[in-house]
């Protein structure tokens, strides 16, 4: 049997309809997705029907599966001459320990199919660039998941000269890192906290330094979250434009006992709103394969809607035990 190939595919932020075509082509042709916590779960359901799905994802109060062992996944998955897609939320090639996965390989060809990181898409679908000529002429990206004392390791330097700082994974270090940029740079710096950036439900806490940790806990924003600071975040002047989209806020499960075009789905996120499809309900190789995808989205999103027929709502409470 051949060594197989690995694509690492940035899914992008929530929004699926910023997956890239080269990365939806890579999921179609999957043999195996390896796939973790941030991306969004309606892309796997465009992979094909004998496509194996494998979670290692992590989150920042437990980690599901280390990385020595999620390397042995790939590498297993690979040596059957598969083609691999290893499956990250934004980029990635930006705080997606690439490098590590990329020299784990042993012999196999790979490909890099960047996405859209989200720190971009946070700032701008929270109603401001991350660059600006007036207030900000560069940015830099930083990690604020940081090991204990070494949160005065960012470079907040980019702040004193008029940039702009992104920091991806800070929530749990929010008040040393706040302290350290008060510090640095007064109570007053405009800073921006946005949770589960481009989904319909995303969250957008806009304060200074002083306010931002009382404001975050009002609007119960937590991980996944990106913080950005500088003054480019004035640019936000109200609501954004994907905040006054017409089902913005809306959470809609929709159920089938038939199957459903993947694509119909997708295209109904325009509208600002957040679906999911559990569709097939009377196919038990498709439940198999989705079940443990469908049972945690459902743990975790309270839906506002379920529409779909009586007979295709009760098979999804027969069969995921939800009211």
């Amino acid at each position: 049997m051949g060594v197989g190939k690995v694509y690492f595919v940035g899914a992008g932020p929530g929004d699926p309809g910023l997956l890239t075509l080269k990365a939806r082509r890579a999921i179609e042709k999957a043999d195996v997705i390896i796939y973790d916590r941030l991306v969004n779960p309606i892309l796997l359901q465009l992979s094909k029907p004998e496509c194996k799905l494998i979670y290692v994802g992590k989150n920042p109060d437990v980690k599901y599966m280390k990385q020595d062992m999620i390397n042995e996944v790939i590498n297993h998955e690979a040596a059957k001459g598969l083609q691999i897609v290893r499956l990250k939320g934004g980029d990635p090639a930006i705080f997606g320990r690439l490098t590590e996965e990329v020299e784990s390989l042993v012999h196999t060809d790979y490909e890099v199919i960047p996405g859209i990181t989200s720190a971009t898409a946070a700032a701008v679908y929270s109603g401001f660039p991350l660059t600006d000529r007036e207030y900000s002429p560069h940015v830099t990206f930083a990690t604020g998941h940081l090991q204990k004392d070494s949160v005065k390791e960012i470079d907040f330097q980019a702040l004193a000269k008029g940039g702009t700082l992104a920091l991806y994974m800070g929530m749990k270090e929010l008040p040393n890192i706040v302290k350290v940029l008060i510090d640095q740079n007064g109570e007053t710096l405009p800073i921006a906290v946005i949770g589960q950036a481009s989904y319909g439900y995303q969250k957008t806490v806009i304060s200074n330094l002083c306010h931002i940790e009382r404001a975050v806990g009002e609007a119960k924003v937590s991980h996944p979250a990106v913080i950005i600071v500088g003054d480019v975040v004035r640019c936000r002047k109200t609501e954004s434009w994907f905040e006054k989209k017409t089902n913005f806020g809306r959470k809609i499960l929709i159920v089938s006992e038939s199957k459903i075009e993947i694509d119909d789905v997708l295209e109904r996120f325009d509208d600002g709103g957040y679906y999911y499809l559990i569709d097939q309900l009377t196919d038990t190789t498709h439940c198999e394969k989705y079940g443990d995808v469908h049972r945690d989205v459902l743990k975790t999103v309270a839906f506002d809607e379920i529409s779909g027929t009586d007979a295709a709502k009760a098979l999804l409470k027969q069969q995921f035990a939800i009211d």
